[in-house]
């Protein structure tokens, strides 16, 4: 198993992170160039599902199927796993994503993940992983226009 967390600091309101950054919200950021083409919705609330449709050039197509275990809108935090791993290189994933506020103007975004690297090295693993993440955090980034 590869436990794996990048934390970065956005200057741009824990709110409006969490706006983008939320179960839903992440729609808005819709296409993540190289990384996901789209994203739809399956249920509200607990047990609620989305389906990312995977970028076609880079990773193939196909989609995955992510599943909501629980959330605290208050505390900025939920936890998701994979329900169906699509054409991706493991399994028993399970990634949890919290927004801490830096004062009024600044916050941090923290990913993690604990997950079963399918045919792949453990260190390979986490590289695809943290590139994946680091590519969310551009992203939403740019969508905030802030460095």
């Amino acid at each position: 198993m590869v436990q794996a967390v990048i934390a970065k600091k956005i200057e741009a309101p824990a709110e409006k992170v969490w706006t983008l950054s939320n179960w839903k919200g992440c729609e808005a950021l819709m296409p993540i160039p190289g990384q996901m083409e789209g994203v739809s919705f399956e249920g509200d609330g607990i047990g609620a599902r989305r389906i990312f449709h995977l970028d076609k050039v880079r990773l193939g197509g196909g989609s995955i199927v992510e599943e909501l275990v629980s959330i605290d809108e208050r505390r900025r935090h939920y936890v998701y796993r994979l329900a169906d791993n699509g054409p991706l290189p493991w399994t028993d994933y399970e990634g949890v994503i919290v927004v801490t506020p830096c004062g009024p103007d600044a916050c941090a975004i923290k990913f993690s993940v604990d997950i079963t690297p399918l045919d792949i090295s453990d260190e390979e693993c986490r590289h695809i992983w943290v590139t994946h993440a680091l590519m969310d955090v551009a992203r939403l980034k740019e969508e905030l226009g802030v460095q």
